[in-house]
C-alpha cells in the first residue's frame, strides 16, 4: 500500500475521475519528452507516491499543452480560448503560481486569450475574445482560501487543467485496492529529469486501461500526466508542462486591470450568487443540487465506482408514446392537431429525456428495470425510466451491474 495521500470523498473520487478524463488531453510523447532517458537513482513506486505527495514547492510559472479526444463529435466553439471550450481539442495554458494567495492561467487560442486571475482577495476573469471581464471580491477570510491546497504539488484553480490536478484526482486511486501501482523507469519533460510512475486498475471493467504521471526528480512536482483508454487509440488525456520554472514569478504577473472599454461584471453584491457561495467552503453536492436526494450514492470502487442521482422532480425519464385519440386515431401523426398552440395536455406529452438521450444511446433492461444506455470512450451513463441515473468510467455491464444491486 502505497503510502498516504491526500484524501477525496468517496463521491468526489469517482466524479473527479469523470472530470479528468472529460476535461482532458492527448499529445505525442515527443510535445513534452526529451530523447535521452536520465539517469537517476532507483525508486520503488511507494517511493515515488510519497515524492509526489511530498512535494512542497509553492512557487512555479510556465506553459501547459492540452488536447482532448472524448471520441465526440466536434463541439461547437472548438478552438475558443473559453474554458468550456476545452472539453475538446487542442490548446496551450500559460501558469503561475505564488503560494495560496495568487494564481493565474491563461488559456490561449487563435487571436483570442481567457484570463483567470487569483490576487489576494480579488479573482478576475477576461475574455480577450468577448472583451468582457467579470470580479469577484472575497471576504476577508476567504482571500488566502481561493488558493488554499493548490500549490503545485496538488492542484490549481479550474478544474483538471495541469499536471498537478490530474496527479492528484489520480494518485487518491493509489491507495484502493482495485489499482496496481509500479514505477516505469525516468525521462525527461520540459528538460526536466522525471520519474515515471503507472497506475492502472486491477480489475475488469474500466473504461481508461491506466494513466502515467511524470514526477520531476527533484521536487516531486507532476510535470506531465497521461490517461489511457480501454479500447487504445489515442489517449483520453494527456496533459504537460513544455516550460516549467520553480522560481518565484514577478509580483506583476498577478496583477490585472481590464482593457479599456471592457465590460466588467461586478460580482460583490449581497444578493448574487457567487458572493454568497464565495463565504463558504465548496460543496460538491452543489454539483447535483437540482437532483432529488441530498447527496449522490456510489456503488463498486477505485476505477469502477459508479455514481447514482435522481432526476430532478418532475422531469420525466420515461420515453413517451403516441397518444391514440378516441376512434383510435394516432395524435402524433395528425398535423392539424392544435397547429401553432400549445395546449396544457400538449405540454404534459412532451417526451422525457430519455427520449432525447435515445438518439445517442438505446434502449435496455435488466433487474433495475428499463432505461437509455449511451457511452463516450471514457463515459458510460444510464437513465432508467423511474428517473434513476448510474454513470461512471465503466463499460456498459458493469454499469448495469451496479445498477441492479442499487435498491430502487
Amino acid at each position: 500500500m502505497p503510502v498516504a495521500l491526500r484524501t477525496a470523498g468517496k463521491v468526489a473520487l469517482p466524479l473527479g475521475v469523470a472530470a479528468l478524463a472529460a476535461g482532458a488531453i492527448t499529445y505525442g510523447p515527443a510535445a513534452f519528452a526529451d530523447d535521452s532517458d536520465p539517469k537517476l537513482p532507483v525508486l520503488t513506486a511507494d517511493q515515488v507516491v510519497a515524492k509526489i505527495a511530498g512535494a512542497k514547492t509553492e512557487t512555479l510559472s510556465g506553459t501547459v499543452d492540452l488536447t482532448t479526444d472524448l471520441g465526440l463529435p466536434a463541439l461547437p466553439g472548438r478552438g475558443s480560448a473559453d474554458p468550456s471550450g476545452l472539453v475538446s481539442g487542442t490548446h496551450t495554458l500559460r501558469v503561475a503560481v505564488d503560494g495560496p494567495d495568487r494564481q493565474r492561467i491563461g488559456i490561449r487560442a487563435d487571436l483570442a486569450e481567457y484570463n483567470i486571475v487569483h490576487n489576494g482577495r480579488d479573482v478576475w476573469t477576461y475574455d480577450s475574445r468577448r472583451n468582457a471581464a467579470t470580479h469577484t471580491l472575497l471576504p476577508d477570510h476567504q482571500a488566502g482560501q481561493a488558493g488554499q491546497a493548490k500549490a503545485p504539488g496538488t492542484a490549481l484553480p479550474g478544474g483538471a487543467l495541469t499536471p498537478q490536478d490530474a496527479a492528484a484526482k489520480l494518485l487518491d486511486l493509489a491507495k484502493q485496492s482495485g489499482t496496481t501501482v509500479t514505477a516505469a523507469g525516468t525521462d525527461k519533460v520540459a528538460g526536466r529529469s522525471a520519474y515515471k510512475l503507472r497506475l492502472a486498475p486491477a480489475q475488469p471493467g474500466s473504461l481508461l486501461a491506466g494513466a502515467t504521471v511524470w514526477a520531476d526528480a527533484e521536487t516531486g512536482v507532476p510535470l506531465r500526466v497521461v490517461v489511457d483508454t480501454a479500447k487504445g487509440g489515442k489517449p483520453a488525456l494527456d496533459v504537460g508542462f513544455t516550460d516549467v520554472s520553480f522560481a518565484k514569478p514577478a509580483a506583476g504577473t498577478f496583477d490585472f486591470k481590464p482593457p479599456s472599454g471592457a465590460k466588467v461584471d461586478e460580482k460583490n453584491t449581497a444578493a448574487d450568487d457567487a458572493a454568497k457561495n464565495a463565504k463558504e467552503p465548496f460543496d460538491l453536492t452543489k454539483l447535483t443540487a437540482g437532483f432529488r436526494g441530498t447527496e449522490p450514492k456510489t456503488h463498486g470502487e477505485g476505477w469502477n465506482t459508479v455514481v447514482e442521482l435522481r432526476l430532478p422532480a418532475g422531469v420525466s425519464a420515461k420515453p413517451s408514446a403516441p397518444q391514440p385519440q378516441a376512434g383510435g386515431k394516432d395524435q402524433s401523426a395528425d398535423p392539424n392537431k392544435n397547429p401553432g398552440k400549445d395546449t396544457k395536455e400538449d405540454k404534459k406529452d412532451r417526451p422525457g429525456i430519455a427520449d432525447l438521450l435515445s438518439k445517442a444511446g438505446s434502449r435496455v433492461s435488466g433487474p433495475w428495470g428499463e432505461g437509455t444506455l449511451f457511452s463516450t470512450r471514457v463515459a458510460t451513463v444510464l437513465v432508467t425510466d423511474d428517473g434513476r441515473v448510474f454513470a461512471g468510467a465503466v463499460d456498459g455491464a458493469t454499469l448495469q451491474q451496479a445498477a441492479g444491486t442499487a435498491a430502487r
